[in-house]
């Protein structure tokens, strides 16, 4: 069995989804041990204007430590609970999910809308013959849509059917049954006229009509209530000492059975799509549970909803998932704010959520995995680093988890675990690499002097670039620790946060700054600045204190394509806040000179001023998305919104058409609005896409920003123009106002950043 494995599928370009009619942009999977034979699996798919994350547990209970178990709260059926309390308070919970559909009655009052067996222990019956139930019997789950046919019968050979168990309601024209396990032992309220029968050991101990409150419920036995003015039957045929005898037909028979728990529509019978019997139209959050063909595998499913991250299914689409995570028959439970899902894994061994909740309401059941093997001694590690990319001379701490042979948590751990550097240079101490060289680099973990594990690192030696905030704030006397104060990529694009912000040479004014170890003191009120370099990097960090102020320079970034050169096809590209001062018009102005000689070019910040624009020029517009192909270049435009993928999302696929299209060897990406996107999932997404696309391909993504900047992640380009706007003094606007100028001759190219005034 494998540990925890990451799997990125990156740029799935228009690809066939499981969702009808949908494409899937981008993909993320990783799997990890829960337990021996139990594994948590996370999706994470993008389709442009949408974003699922979706959930299996699945678990093989052919394994004898492994059992389904269904999960309710001590205080009575009636009862409703979070699934994480709900599994806190279960023994040997490993993963869970909520249940059963369920409706509130009075007060903290509740039923399930299907059958309850716990421990097969009879709790609740089933009351919507549109809903199926699961039944768990000799470790195989089978679905059915249950009959479940009570009878009484009193000692003169009188009887009628039950409608309920423990089902409490406002209608007592038919005969309802009460145990032990509803409301701690005791009836719902029962009003005024009520007869009431209480059956001990299958004999009638009292008989009495409610003047209108509870009854206590003998542990041993039931009760059972009807309104006798509208059917008469208890007061008629009952009287004490009476013995009752009850029968039932069940379809599924529920001899054996263990678990049992209802559930809203079947959604696969037999490997095939069955038909929605009870909806819940919409996309939504959704959970489900599913088995293999001989109901010995069992796959609980949640797909979150509600959420930009995640927009949630319709049932048809989750039959699809559950299909395609390799369910034969399958079951949908209760979603929207129910859906939750809690496990365990070896590497966070306590309970913990693995969906991310809409609501986390409280329900009334849930489901869960139990695995009751006893924890042994150590028989492997499995190996990680905090970071998988470091810089020469920095250090990274490594990590490492025991399991026994269950994938448990071991007891104890009776023998050495040694570090080895297999491939490139450096050390292990302490269980922290300290990187040396450059390169790949290869750590083996041995435990009784066997590998049990390994660790693939980079380490960067030739830094590009050094990415900084550019402005820190401080009062006198306060201290900033260092550590990721600054990170570093090398001229491939890889990145690495720094630990020990020595290995960037920092400069500083020492009467204002003191720098000691991993932390920066601030030692009076007064402006300066931090000047990191590495190689021919180099970045300037701001340091303010009070009302001082203080000037850096532009970022440098060692990059080959960075130099100003000529070239046959020539692309500029202006940042523009869109401000009608007079400096601005003026430099708008004198872009548009400069512009006119130029085979493309485009304004990104703000809205273009029309009145301003020459009619001989015709932009690339960065205000919607638009793409543009010339012999040697492909020019494509996207609009940003803070409402991320849900509000911009058709463009995504056209981006996608775009790159799979494209033979030009060079491609600009121009972002109009902010480069952070508004949610991780479709940041990731772009970022994905894009390095897929860069391959054999220069790929570079322009952006307004604070500064005039070039950054390489992934092998892609991502340049910070700053806005030309106007300064208080007019010398600065001059010197700060630049145009990011592309000269491309053939499949090679460059780009500079050129002022507008010489």
């Amino acid at each position: 069995m494998k540990k925890k494995i990451s799997i990125l599928l990156a740029f799935i370009m228009m690809s066939a989804c499981v969702c009808a009619n949908a494409q899937v942009l981008y993909e993320k999977e990783t799997q990890e041990i829960v337990t021996l034979g139990v594994t948590r699996r996370n999706i994470v798919r993008f389709y442009g204007d949408y974003a699922l994350n979706i959930n299996c547990i699945t678990a093989d209970l052919k394994n004898e430590n492994l059992s389904l178990e269904l999960l309710k709260d001590r205080g009575g059926v009636d009862k409703t609970q979070t699934v994480m309390n709900f599994a806190k308070a279960e023994e040997n919970v490993v993963a869970a999910t909520n249940a059963d559909f369920f409706s509130a009655y009075k007060g903290d009052q509740n039923f399930s809308l299907g059958i309850e067996i716990k421990d097969g222990k009879f709790l609740q019956s089933h009351i919507n013959s549109d809903m199926a139930a699961g039944f768990f019997k000799e470790n195989v789950l089978s679905f059915f849509y249950p009959s479940l046919s009570v009878s009484v019968k009193a000692p003169n050979e009188m009887q009628t059917t039950l409608s309920h168990i423990n089902k409490p309601t406002d209608y007592y024209g038919a005969l309802l049954m009460y145990t032990s396990d509803f409301n701690s032992g005791t009836s719902p309220f029962l009003p005024e006229g009520i007869t009431a029968v209480t059956v001990t050991e299958g004999k009638v101990s009292a008989k009495g009509v409610s003047l209108g409150g509870t009854i206590p419920i003998p542990e041993n036995g039931y009760i059972l209530v009807i309104d006798d003015n509208m059917t008469p039957f208890l007061d008629i045929n009952f009287n004490i000492g009476d013995s009752v005898e009850l029968s039932s037909e069940a379809t599924p028979s529920l001899n054996g059975v263990e678990t049992a728990f209802g559930g809203g529509t079947m959604l696969l019978s037999n490997g095939e799509k069955a038909p929605i019997t009870h909806d819940v139209k919409g996309n939504h959050p959704r959970t489900a549970i599913g088995t293999n063909a001989d109901g010995t595998v069992i796959y609980m499913i949640t797909v979150d909803g509600r959420q930009t991250q995640s927009r949630g299914v319709s049932l048809d689409t989750l039959a699809d998932i559950c299909l395609e995570l390799g369910c034969v028959n399958a079951l949908n439970f209760d979603g929207g704010g129910s859906t939750a899902m809690v496990g365990k894994t070896l590497f966070q061994n306590e309970l913990h959520y693995i969906n991310k909740p809409s609501e986390n309401r409280k329900v009334i059941n849930a489901v869960a995995i139990t695995q009751n093997a006893q924890s042994g001694d150590a028989i492997g590690f499995f190996a990680d680093a905090e970071k998988d990319t470091v810089l020469s001379g920095d250090s990274v701490k490594l990590r490492f988890t025991p399991y026994d042979e269950n994938y448990n948590t071991p007891k104890r751990i009776t023998k050495e675990v040694e570090w080895v550097v297999k491939k490139g240079a450096g050390y292990v101490r302490d269980n922290v690499y300290y990187a040396e060289g450059a390169g790949e680099v290869l750590l083996e973990l041995y435990y009784d002097n066997k590998k049990t594990d390994s660790v693939t690192l980079y380490v960067i030696d030739e830094v590009a670039g050094i990415v900084a905030d550019s402005k820190l704030s401080l009062s006198a006397g306060a201290t900033l620790a260092t550590e990721n104060l600054a990170e570093v990529f090398d001229k491939y694009g890889n990145t690495a946060e720094v630990k020990d912000i020595t290995l960037l040479n920092p400069e500083y004014d020492k009467d204002f700054i003191e720098l000691s170890g991993s932390t920066l003191k601030v030692l009076k009120e007064s402006g300066g600045k931090i000047t990191l370099s590495h190689g021919k990097a180099k970045r300037d960090i701001k340091v303010i204190s009070g009302k001082y102020d203080a000037d850096i320079g532009e970022p440098q970034t060692d990059d080959a394509l960075h130099k100003e050169e000529d070239g046959a096809f020539t692309f500029n590209v202006l940042g523009f806040t869109g401000a009608t001062n007079l400096f601005d018009r003026i430099a708008y102005a004198r872009a548009m000179d400069i512009f006119r000689k130029a085979d493309a070019s485009a304004v990104i910040g703000a809205d273009l001023l029309s009145d301003l624009t020459p009619d001989a020029l015709s932009p690339v517009s960065a205000q919607k998305h638009t793409v543009r192909d010339f012999e040697n270049a492909k020019i494509i435009s996207m609009e940003l919104s803070s409402k991320g993928v849900m509000e911009r999302g058709s463009q995504w696929k056209k981006l996608a058409e775009a790159l799979g299209s494209a033979k030009q060897k060079n491609i600009f990406v121009l972002l109009r609005g902010t480069a952070d996107f508004s949610a991780d999932i479709d940041k990731a997404a772009f970022s994905s896409m894009l390095s897929d696309g860069a391959k054999n391909k220069n790929v570079f993504v322009i952006y307004s920003g604070s500064e005039n900047f070039c950054r390489i992640n992934g092998g892609v380009r991502y340049i910070s123009l700053a806005d030309v706007k106007d300064e208080k003094i007019l010398w600065k606007s001059i010197e700060k106002a630049k145009y990011l100028s592309f000269n491309i001759t053939g499949d090679s190219v460059t780009y500079s950043f050129k002022r507008l005034y010489n």
